[in-house]
């Protein structure tokens, strides 16, 4: 049975985010109902990797500060994020500015990173995000997006790279050479944990 929820995002604000030239990967359905099922599913894994990145880092950032969180989060968040994976189920972080290549958004993504920021910019309520997408394979996908935003705790290796202690700066120039995920305040939209379901 279908739930009555119905999130639908157009072609053309997908398309807009394109870069030129480059083939869209993931088309959303105009509107597309979803399952109750899929979504509690979604919901789920969004929770059990939320909590525990944030346990992983703050028991980091307590123990060793924050230049051992970095190094953690450079050595495990990614391998935490792939072990809250199931079959059928994908799941990762993606940034409005990223630190690590491997949590760039995709097109998709983009449009739900940009509709939060958008909510916060107005003042509006921040709630998830799900829709179904066709990707460029043909398959079809749950896309379920919750916003990150930025803690006080986050500021002492996302804020101002002024005010970031020099011990940290310099496991982030060792850790991320491209690094781009600082100068956040606190409230700021960080990013998102983005997860996929295989859909019928």
């Amino acid at each position: 049975m279908r739930s009555p929820l119905i999130v639908a995002l157009a072609s053309l604000a997908l398309g807009a985010c394109q870069p030129a030239g480059e083939k869209a990967s993931d088309v959303p359905d105009r509107a597309v109902a979803i399952d109750s099922g899929s979504l509690a599913m979604a919901k789920d894994a969004a929770n059990a990797l939320g909590g525990d990145l944030v346990q992983m880092l703050t028991s980091e950032l307590e123990r060793g500060g924050p230049a051992a969180a970095i190094a953690v989060c450079a050595d495990s968040a990614q391998v935490r994020s792939n072990r809250h994976g199931t079959p059928g189920v994908a799941i990762r972080r993606v940034g409005t500015r990223v630190r690590n290549p491997l949590n760039a958004p995709d097109a998709a993504d983009q449009v739900a990173l940009d509709a939060f920021a958008a909510a916060i910019a107005g003042n509006r309520p921040l709630p998830d995000t799900a829709f179904v997408v066709t990707t460029a394979q043909g398959t079809r996908e749950l896309r379920y997006l919750r916003a990150i935003r930025v803690q006080e705790m986050c500021l002492a290796c996302h804020g101002n790279p002024d005010s970031i202690a020099p011990a940290v700066r310099s496991v982030l120039v060792s850790r991320y050479p491209e690094d781009q995920a600082t100068g956040y305040s606190v409230g700021q939209l960080r990013g998102a944990i983005s997860v996929r379901i295989n859909f019928p």
